[in-house]
Order: C-alpha cells, then sequence, then structure tokens
C-alpha cells in the first residue's frame, strides 16, 4: 500500500512540474533524472519539453541516439510554433548524412522561421541567397537577410556581411566597414571572420572612415 501511494505521489509532482522546474532538474541531476517529467510535458504539447526530448534523442544525451525520434518531436513543436525546432530541422534537411536529406526542404524550413524573425534562420538563408544553394545567387537579398541576423546579435553573420563588402559581392567594396564587421568575431576567432580578416588584409583599414556611409553602419553589441 506504502509502495502504490509513493508512486502516486511521485506521478501527481511529475505531472505538476513546469518545464523550467524540469529543465533546473536535468541541469543538475542529469537527463535521466529529467527524461519522465519531460514526456509528461510533452503529452500536454508542451513545445519547449518537446524541443528538449528533440535534442537529448538526437545527441544522445544520457541515452541512445535515435534520429528518427528526434525528427518527431522537433515536428511537434515546429508545429507548435517552437521556431529553435524549425530551425534544427532545416539544418537535418541539410545533411546528407541522413534519410532526411533535400536541401530544398531545408530552404524552405529556414525561410518559414526567417519569415518569423528567427535569426539563425535569416543567418542561413543569407547563406543560400550568397552562395547560390538551391535559389539562384541574390547579393541584394542576401545582404538584407544578414543584416537581418545581425541586428539579432547573431554574430556570425557579422563575418558574412564582412566578407561581402571586402569582396564587392553585390555591394561596393568597402574595406573600412569590412573592418568594423569582423574585427569583434574575429579577435574572438571565429574562423569566418578569421578567414576573411587575413585574406583580405583587413588590420590595415583601421583608420578608414568610409564605414559610417550607409543603411546599417556597424554590427549591434
Amino acid at each position: 500500500m506504502k509502495i502504490i501511494l509513493s508512486l502516486f505521489f511521485f506521478i501527481s509532482i511529475i505531472n505538476a512540474m513546469t518545464f523550467e522546474e524540469v529543465y533546473t532538474i536535468k541541469q543538475v541531476q542529469g537527463t535521466m533524472k529529467a527524461l519522465s517529467a519531460y514526456k509528461e510535458l510533452a503529452k500536454k504539447n508542451d513545445p519547449k519539453a518537446l524541443h528538449e526530448l528533440g535534442l537529448i534523442y538526437l545527441k544522445g544525451d544520457g541515452i541512445a541516439e535515435n534520429l528518427n525520434q528526434a525528427f518527431e518531436y522537433f515536428q511537434k513543436a515546429s508545429d507548435l510554433g517552437n521556431l529553435e525546432s524549425t530551425y534544427v530541422l532545416g539544418k537535418i534537411y541539410l545533411s546528407q548524412k541522413t534519410k532526411y536529406y533535400n536541401p530544398k526542404k531545408a530552404y524552405n524550413t529556414f525561410l518559414d522561421a526567417s519569415d518569423k524573425n528567427h535569426a539563425k534562420s535569416q543567418l542561413m538563408i543569407g547563406r543560400f541567397l550568397l552562395l547560390g544553394e538551391v535559389v539562384e545567387k541574390d547579393y541584394e537579398k542576401a545582404l538584407y537577410y544578414f543584416k537581418l541576423s545581425s541586428k539579432q546579435k547573431e554574430y556570425d553573420a557579422n563575418c558574412y556581411i564582412a566578407y561581402m563588402y571586402a569582396s564587392g559581392s553585390g555591394v561596393f567594396p568597402n574595406f573600412g566597414r569590412a573592418h568594423v564587421f569582423a574585427k569583434d568575431q574575429y579577435k574572438k576567432g571565429n574562423k569566418l571572420c578569421v578567414k576573411v580578416w587575413k585574406d583580405y588584409n583587413l588590420g590595415k583599414y583601421t583608420k578608414d572612415d568610409g564605414w559610417k556611409i550607409g543603411d546599417y553602419n556597424e554590427p549591434v553589441k
């Protein structure tokens, strides 16, 4: 009888937990302690819990990796409006190592999240347009999406903006502006910014005031 009551009490506690409480348990006690509670929240269509379950199965965090299970959780979370899950679905569609590989679907998935102002998805759309992958190259649109992403402090976007101004891809070359956008991430060792900085010798343009001209003068910090 005591065992039954204890089990009932345990289940009641799990059912009453919020996402934040379960997340804290995961951080302090590990994934396995939080897994059952996450699944209970998932049954209630909690998008954050569904996303966390997707990450757990995707990474094999304390359990065996299961991409198919992860995909299902991400899809459910995305359908419920979790844009981070939508973004991860796009990344899965881009992976040639999975049965889900579909670049066109990846583009459309990122575009969906991008239209809802998801910064990392805006970065991906900019990259597609810059490189001409899936869609035709469109430097003007690429720069537009990179700027949207940069303004939300998605700092990888600054490296792409720096590249476009340094290389003159779709814009008039502006090494001073390229310097400004690449500098912070170059110092932090961002590989793309380091490459742009070195390839175009941006260090020598520190006194160039030309970067002040235009509609988006410097990255948000």
